[in-house]
């Protein structure tokens, strides 16, 4: 410290060196004014040894003796130092720049943040969180009154906009210099705004528990009819799979999550004859966004059919290939979600091959289906058939001697679920 101003500290993890802004001082320990009649600031480092800090602290080479620079601010990773400046070339009355802090020591040229940030009006005190998040206060947007404290993902995300923080971080007066820990769970700012406790022109005030927080939204849907889905389970998973929460559909078909910011979610909605539905969502770290996802699941049962995917079977073969097994679940669920449904199961096949061959492969495939149900723990008689039809059922032109292609001939090789027989 010195008999003048000294301000607006940031420093490092390791507590070893630390950037604060002082005014111009010459090295008689005396203020050094411009042409103007003006002393600004500038941004100083010092360094830590020995138990105490070093007295001899260095001017950083971006300062200048015409223009003031201030407010020294870490990135998380600590390789960007952030400041203000009213320095020529900007976009208002004072802009946040940055600079990289080089593996040398050394800095790069300072660049201005942009109209993502800046203004024609004043931003200052810039403080970068954990998370990568960019606070800072303003007077150049539409805020409360006088500096109002913004955040921005700016940092992640070039083109997002800045939020106010609004009440109660952001009042009718001057608010600035916020703070939060690495954990989020306790912060600082600082306000000259009337209050019952006030101690001077300037007081600091904290705050605990900030948590920034998102909503889900969404409606679960029938897939054929666009109608809503009462009564549909709409379950939340982290990355690793993990339930976070459950929510139960309203008649309305609606469901809705409270979410942490920036991180990853699956939302899976399921209901009884349906096929699931799964969709993934990555959350912003702008506070009390909300998301729309709306869920829609297909039907399994229509009429007196499971209705599922083609299961389609390989050129003269009746092994259950992978994409059929994946298939074959739905079948599996809907039979244990109806304990008392009996099914029969029909295969056909393609042209290729004589009658005969079609009608013994395509009986093959069935019962190659009924058995992998009953492996899933499907009893037997709840299977009342499973045979094949050959050729003589075709879904198209590919009969004999008609030139197809692989794909039309894959139409043609598929099983059909009958419900026999079920109580609801």
């Amino acid at each position: 410290n010195s008999d003048f101003h000294e301000s607006s500290v940031a420093i490092t993890k390791d507590g070893t060196t630390m950037y604060f802004t002082r005014d111009n001082l010459r090295k008689s320990n005396r203020l050094d004014y411009d042409k103007e009649g003006t002393s600004h600031l500038k941004i100083y480092k010092a360094l830590y040894n020995n138990g105490s800090w070093n007295a001899l602290v260095t001017e950083l080479p971006f300062n200048d003796d015409h223009f003031s620079t201030g407010h020294p601010a870490l990135s998380a990773d600590e390789k960007q130092l952030y400041f203000v400046s009213d320095r020529p070339g900007g976009l208002g009355q004072t802009d946040l720049y940055v600079v990289d802090i080089l593996e040398n020591g050394q800095y790069s040229e300072p660049r201005n943040l942009g109209n993502k940030v800046n203004t024609e009006g004043r931003e200052m005190f810039p403080f970068v969180s954990a998370d990568n998040t960019l606070y800072f206060s303003s007077d150049g947007y539409l805020n409360l009154g006088l500096l109002d404290i913004f955040k921005s993902n700016v940092l992640n995300d070039e083109n997002a906009e800045p939020e106010n923080m609004k009440a109660p971080f952001n009042s009718g007066f001057d608010d600035f210099g916020f703070y939060i820990n690495p954990d989020n769970e306790k912060g600082y700012f600082t306000s000259n705004r009337p209050h019952e406790n006030a101690k001077g022109n300037d007081d600091i005030y904290s705050f605990a528990s900030f948590q920034c927080k998102q909503m889900v939204k969404g409606v679960v849907r029938d897939t054929d009819t666009d109608t809503p889905l009462s009564e549909a389970t709409v379950q939340l998973f982290d990355p690793s799979g993990k339930e976070i929460a459950s929510a139960t559909t309203n008649e309305q078909g609606e469901y809705a999550f409270e979410v942490d910011c920036n991180k990853e979610y699956s939302i899976r909605g399921t209901k009884m004859d349906y096929k699931d539905d799964l969709k993934e969502l990555t959350t912003t770290g702008e506070n009390a966004k909300e998301h729309q996802v709306d869920l829609f699941l297909t039907p399994l049962i229509l009429d007196n059919q499971i209705v599922i995917n083609p299961i389609f079977f390989d050129f003269d073969k009746w092994n259950i290939r992978t994409d059929a097994k994946y298939e074959l679940e739905n079948i599996v669920d809907v039979m244990r979600q109806h304990p008392s449904m009996v099914i029969k199961i029909e295969s056909h096949t393609d042209s290729r091959g004589s009658d005969r061959y079609n009608m013994k492969l395509s009986d093959r495939r069935a019962k190659s289906t009924r058995n992998y149900i009953i492996s899933r723990g499907i009893a037997k008689q709840r299977i009342e058939s499973a045979l094949g039809f050959g050729e003589t059922q075709l879904l198209n032109k590919c009969s004999n001697g008609v030139k197809c292609t692989e794909e039309e001939h894959q139409l043609n090789r598929r099983s059909y679920f009958y419900i026999v027989s079920v109580k609801y």
